[in-house]
Order: structure tokens, then C-alpha cells, then sequence
């Protein structure tokens, strides 16, 4: 099967997929951290973002935030608990709606945030104004692996040993694959290896079709075209993760171990622009923090 099929079933199985063991997979416990499983800041910053937003959108009689993605809802709970000391009236006409995939992480979600709404993906309604929200949900989608061999584009297919055991294989790239690799020039020397995301492109169209006016802000590790397939990452970006440390043993502890991989932000913008949807700026963290005054809560504190 194509790496990214198998990347899916690993992840996102009912049954035996990462993410189907719910909540114990995140935070101390768990393999990784996400923003929100280190405090609250990050949730008070959002929420300042979101009063901002609302105000450029000419306040609107319902204000919703659609965080697609949301997994345990931590940044649901820090966004509502910040917003009334930011703007009660604006707090007022806030709904938040968090939408995963997991059963089991829409469970803790609704458990954690009772005055969210709670949903799968597929059953989220368009709204009429507002914020969609997507914080890592990009570099978890799964990806098809490419590789230049004597001059020629190959993917990489995961497939049964004689022991049992998964192994590579090679084989001629699907045809969206390799539409993606040629278009932004992924693995373009020969020896070179690169993810390319097709289902990138459908995540941000179902993000954009949740809201029919209002601005869409994704969080997440990720460069330019011209970065992510530069010279300086000839092997791409795929990691895996288990108990807070990183590997490429991609095929081994499956369903035990989180898959990620950068996401090619040129591409999102493209597709944007694409769908009609302008692109009003790409930062940093750090800087969309400052921007909305983490700084002072230290001063303050």
C-alpha cells in the first residue's frame, strides 16, 4: 500500500490507530506536547486574536470558532475562560465548536468543555462569520513519500516481508504525488527523499467551506516550498514520536507512536488563492504571541 494509506490507518483506525487511544497520547504522559498542555497562554493570546478578528468582521450577531483538530479541547476551555476578561459583550456572542476525528478525543472534549459544541469533522455545519482554527492538525496528515533514484520520481510503498514484518518498498509515484513533487520541485536531486501531501490541499478546502465569512489561522510546523525542498533536508521531514523522543522507525510500533511531517505552506497558500481566499500574512509563533500581548502577562506576573 502507498505510504500515506498506511500513514492513516496508524494514526486514525478505529480501533488500533494512534489517535484512537484518545487523550492519554498527548501531554506529560503521553509522547508529545502540543501549545495548549503548557499553560493557558496560548489560549489567551488566541482569544485576543479572535476580539480582533470579530471586530474586522463588524461584530457580528454570533461569532464562531470552529477548531478543527481539537483533540482533548484545551484550547477551547483557555479560549472561552479568557474571553469575557477581554470583551464580555463580544464573549456574549461567541460559540466554539471543536471538531476531531478521534471518538474518543470529542469525548474528553465535550467531558472538559461542556458548553462547546462537539463533532465529528464531517457533521460540522457552515457558519456564517467567524474563526476556523487549525493547531497541528496539518503536519498529522498523511503523506506520500518520494524519492529521486537515477533521475527518476519514486514512492515509497510499505509492504509485508517474508518475516512478517513491514517493509519499503519502491514503485512508480501516484499521480497526484507526483503532480505535488514536480509542481514545488520535492526531491528534485537524485538521492533525495521528500514528503508531499496531497490531502493537505482537501483539509484546506474543508476549512474554508466551514465559514462563509471570516478568516481561517493555522498553526503548525512548516516552511516555504523553496525551504522545505531546499538542499538542507535531502532525507524530507517525516519523524516519528514515542515518549517524547524523536525516530524514523516509521514502519515499527505502529499505532504506538505518533507520524508527523513539515507542511509545504506554499502550497496552502496556492490552494487559498486558488479557492478564492487571500493570504493576509504567514509568521512565526513567537511573533504572533508578542503580537498579542504575551509579554505582558509576565510583566504582570
Amino acid at each position: 500500500m502507498p505510504f500515506d494509506r498506511f500513514m492513516d490507518l496508524a494514526l486514525h483506525d478505529r480501533e488500533h490507530g494512534y489517535y484512537s487511544k484518545g487523550a492519554s497520547r498527548v501531554g506529560r504522559e503521553g509522547d508529545f506536547f502540543t501549545a495548549s498542555d503548557v499553560g493557558t497562554l496560548f489560549g489567551d493570546c488566541v482569544a485576543k486574536q479572535l476580539v480582533e478578528m470579530d471586530r474586522l468582521l463588524g461584530r457580528p450577531p454570533r461569532f464562531t470558532a470552529i477548531e478543527f483538530g481539537a483533540g482533548r479541547g484545551l484550547l477551547a476551555r483557555d479560549v472561552l475562560d479568557a474571553a469575557p476578561g477581554i470583551d464580555a459583550e463580544f464573549a456574549s456572542r461567541l460559540r466554539y465548536v471543536m471538531a476531531d476525528r478521534s471518538p474518543g478525543m470529542r469525548a474528553a472534549a465535550a467531558g472538559l468543555v461542556p458548553e462547546a459544541e462537539s463533532a465529528s469533522p464531517a457533521d460540522v455545519a457552515q457558519r456564517a462569520a467567524g474563526c476556523v482554527l487549525a493547531v497541528e492538525l496539518f503536519d498529522a496528515l498523511p503523506v506520500h513519500r518520494v524519492r529521486r533514484r537515477e533521475g527518476r520520481l519514486r514512492e515509497v510503498f510499505v509492504d509485508l516481508g517474508a518475516d512478517g514484518r513491514f517493509v519499503e518498498r519502491e514503485g512508480d509515484p501516484a499521480p497526484e504525488a507526483e503532480a505535488l513533487a514536480r509542481r514545488y520541485r520535492a526531491a528534485g536531486r537524485d538521492g533525495e527523499e521528500a514528503e508531499v501531501c496531497p490531502a493537505a490541499s482537501e483539509a484546506l478546502d474543508a476549512l474554508l467551506a466551514a465559514i462563509r465569512r471570516g478568516f481561517v489561522v493555522v498553526v503548525d510546523y512548516g516552511d516555504p516550498a523553496p525551504v522545505l525542498y531546499g538542499p538542507g533536508r535531502p532525507r524530507g521531514t517525516l519523524l516519528a514520536y514515542h515518549r517524547h523522543a524523536t525516530n524514523e522507525d516509521f514502519l515499527l510500533r505502529v499505532g504506538e507512536q505518533d507520524l508527523t511531517a513539515h507542511v509545504n505552506l506554499t502550497q496552502l497558500e496556492d490552494r487559498g488563492r486558488e479557492r478564492g481566499a487571500e493570504t493576509l500574512g504567514i509568521t512565526t509563533q513567537d511573533r504572533f504571541l508578542i503580537a498579542n500581548g504575551i509579554l505582558r502577562h509576565f510583566e504582570e506576573g
